[in-house]
């Protein structure tokens, strides 16, 4: 399980399996579930992340994944903090 945080757009990411979605449906608005071709979930997006969740207590590490945080500066670049 990943866990992707894009500055940028104000969207989280959680990764539950690394495949490819079949479908995606809109479970509340801003809130989208990517689907497997038999249904299973294997992603979940939060739009407006920061206004849907509490990012302050987004604990960093201390689960068996991979946290990402996506920040792309004014110069265009983008910059990522990976943790184990």
């Amino acid at each position: 399980m990943n866990i992707a945080y894009f500055r940028d757009m104000d969207s989280l990411y959680v990764e539950i399996s690394p495949e490819n979605p079949a479908q995606a449906w809109e479970a509340h608005e801003g809130i989208v579930l990517n689907l497997s071709e038999d249904g299973r979930v294997v992603g979940i997006e939060i739009e407006k992340a920061s206004l849907a969740t509490n990012l302050d207590i987004l604990k960093i590490g201390g689960f068996p994944g991979q946290v990402e945080i996506i920040d792309k500066n004014t110069s265009g670049s983008t910059h990522c903090i990976h943790t184990p």
